[in-house]
């Protein structure tokens, strides 16, 4: 088990707003922050970060917590793996041991099995491509040929597979790493598909290749991607690792988590195709690239690149596979709101060649020049020198149309649609009419796979969720020292508990009378009537800071913050989407009561309403008892309890209002 201190000295070290703001961009509002969600497609900055109180919360999606939930959901992580992620992260050792295996579910397990082995990979790769003869001899001056430095091979852990089919396998093996494990990870792959995970059926994935280590937005490796040097062969120039329990390539950029800062400063990304134009052009300053990981460029990836920025710029060979990858990017890019443009290169020239053979300078006035919005790229690519073919004319309209269709933002496509309209001399009406087909087509198409989802939902025998989980992960661990208040604050027959544990979050440390504050009162009222919620969930969470108050003397937000069973409710009740101005008062003289003008009645109330539900039980209980009484002596013990629950039930009722038929 991690101690306590390692988790508190976490919390202290690590700014909720700094975890947050390196997968988010923050912009400041007021004493909090707010940014694009990643758990949601996003479009409004809904979620809000309280330096303050530790705390994240989406008010679209309604995730939130503290900084290890942030983690866990994100990364896809159980609790201690993710207090162990932010203990490497700020250089916290934790021991060998520590982690009990026990508390992680299988997937869990298996992902650290995998992190761990791709780690190892990367460390290996690298030493071979810097002390290896072959790659001494051979790759690494190919490098240095290709104008990659030292320096840029170790900022982007560049790296050299092994040179024969079981180089890593019999490494990784010799270092304790399983079979299963590599195989997981995409690391080695079976010689034969109908044999076992074993080391005799298994092979390298990666073989006399160059390797690219593929990062996530903070820094793991999920995955690489290998180029190979030789020309006589009729293997692919780019292998990636396959799709794994922690890398789907449609949901990752590589070069981000290098990029994201510099992004974030120029507001403003470069889009390119490969591994070898992100490496080249950072080393030459053009710091803000990324590049899709040898994929077409998803929906996920594009709201990834909108948390950092809204501004785009495709940097795409001028060759017919150039311009048709730019062409498809675009819609892609505009349905997610962002702002694109393509600078097209030159025939056999890409962004890498172009930056090493003219220098910076020249290639940042070159996209300056050539950058294009997607009107006046589609207009050249379709029309050429045509300007007055009807014909094309038509083709040149219609593209532009589907493009502008794709936009969300309504004043955009009328931008848009008035720009080509003048640019082509067609009547805005008709270009409306095109827009509105593409529009309403989409949105059929998106009904058809909905309606064959849900027909693969009921083959499968699968229940379609009403209003289900936001997307992203929602693993919650299960063991009880674990579990979320997302997993346990839901249950409708224990709202009473629920709304006591919400006024003792919020009051915990404020006064109830001269002698105690609010937490002191109601423990001292759960110990005298023996009321402690019924549920074992809250019972386990009521008495752990009662606990915690006897040995520390305070209670308040911040221990329901930090504690992994509390802290999304705390989350929840503690972020305020807005407050009420102080104007409302000072300029109109209304005098608007608040639950903290109340706080005191609420703590009596909420108290008053899970004694009656506690009484409620003990007299279903002993009316079960009568029912099976066997002696007189026993029908007049539990008739005269009965008696007495209804008299203290009708003082409880009395106190909060509440008549009992």
């Amino acid at each position: 088990m991690i101690p306590q201190a390692i988790i508190d000295k976490i919390f202290d070290v690590a700014p909720i707003e700094e975890v947050v703001g390196e997968y988010v961009t923050l912009k400041r509002a007021g004493a909090n922050y707010k940014g694009l969600c990643p758990f949601h497609d996003d479009t409004n900055a809904s979620m809000s970060v309280s330096p303050s109180k530790g705390i994240f919360k989406c008010f679209s999606c309604q995730q939130g917590g503290n900084v290890f939930q942030f983690i866990m959901e994100h990364e896809g992580l159980s609790y201690p793996l993710a207090i162990k992620h932010l203990a490497e992260r700020y250089n916290i050792p934790i021991e060998e041991g520590q982690i009990d295996v026990n508390e992680l579910k299988e997937e869990a397990r298996i992902k650290e099995g995998v992190y761990a082995c791709l780690e190892f990979a990367r460390k290996y790769f690298n030493d071979r491509l810097n002390n290896s003869q072959d790659g001494t001899v051979i790759y690494r001056p190919y490098l240095i040929e290709r104008g990659i430095n030292q320096q840029t091979i170790d900022k982007f852990s560049i790296g050299l597979s092994g040179t024969h089919k079981s180089h890593l396998l019999d490494e990784a093996l010799k270092s304790g790493y399983g079979a299963q494990q590599l195989y997981d990870a995409g690391l080695v792959k079976k010689i034969n598909d109908d044999g076992g995970i074993i080391q005799s059926n298994l092979r390298d994935t990666f073989i006399e290749r160059i390797v690219f280590p593929i990062y996530n937005v903070s820094g793991k490796v999920l995955g690489f991607g290998g180029r190979i040097i030789k020309k006589d062969t009729k293997a692919p120039k780019y292998l990636n690792s396959p799709e794994t329990v922690v890398y789907e390539k449609r949901k990752e950029l590589y070069g981000l988590s290098v990029s994201k800062n510099d992004i974030r400063i120029k507001d403003q990304v470069f889009l390119v195709e490969g591994y070898m134009d992100v490496v080249s052009l950072n080393q030459s300053g053009v710091e803000n690239v990324v590049a899709a990981s040898g994929t077409a460029f998803t929906e996920e990836q594009a709201r990834l690149l909108k948390r950092f920025t809204h501004n785009i710029t495709m940097l795409f060979d001028g060759d017919i596979a150039g311009v048709n990858a730019s062409l498809k990017h675009v819609k892609t890019l505009l349905a997610a709101d962002l702002n694109v443009k393509v600078a097209l290169f030159p025939a056999n020239e890409d962004p890498d060649s172009f930056i090493q053979k003219r220098g910076t300078s020249e290639f940042q006035a070159y996209v300056i020049e050539r950058a294009q919005n997607f009107i006046e790229l589609i207009v050249e690519l379709k029309m050429g020198d045509n300007k007055h073919d009807p014909i094309k004319k038509a083709e040149t309209a219609r593209s532009i149309a589907e493009n502008i269709a794709a936009l969300p933002d309504p004043l955009k496509r009328a931008a848009f649609i008035s720009e080509t309209a003048i640019l082509l001399a067609i009547p805005e009406r008709i270009l409306i009419d095109e827009v509105n087909k593409f529009k309403q087509d989409s949105r059929k198409q998106k009904e058809r796979e909905q309606r064959r989802d849900e027909r693969v939902q009921e083959q499968q025998n699968i229940p379609i969720p009403i209003d289900g989980p936001p997307p992203g992960f929602d693993y919650v661990p299960d063991s009880l020292e674990i579990q979320m208040a997302e997993s346990l604050l839901v249950d409708k027959k224990n709202y009473q508990e629920q709304d006591l544990l919400k006024t003792l979050i919020l009051y915990a440390d404020q006064e109830f009378d001269e002698e105690q504050n609010v937490a002191q009162y109601i423990f001292k009222e759960l110990e005298e009537d023996e009321i402690w919620p019924v549920s074992a969930e809250y019972a386990e969470i009521f008495k752990e800071a009662h606990a915690y108050i006897e040995e520390h003397k305070v209670l308040n937000e911040l221990y329901f913050i930090r504690n992994p069973r509390t802290s999304k409710l705390a989350a929840d009740i503690l972020s305020k989407r807005h407050s009420l101005s102080p104007g409302w008062e000072e300029n109109f003289e209304k005098i608007v009561k608040t639950d903290a003008d109340n706080y005191k009645h609420q703590v009596v109330q909420n108290l008053n309403y899970l004694k009656l539900n506690h009484i409620e039980m003990l007299m279903k209980e002993n009316q079960e008892n009568l029912k099976t009484a066997d002696t007189d002596e026993d029908i007049v013990i539990f008739q005269n309890l009965h008696a007495n629950l209804q008299e203290i039930r009708k003082k409880v009722t009395d106190q909060i209002g509440t008549v009992i038929l």
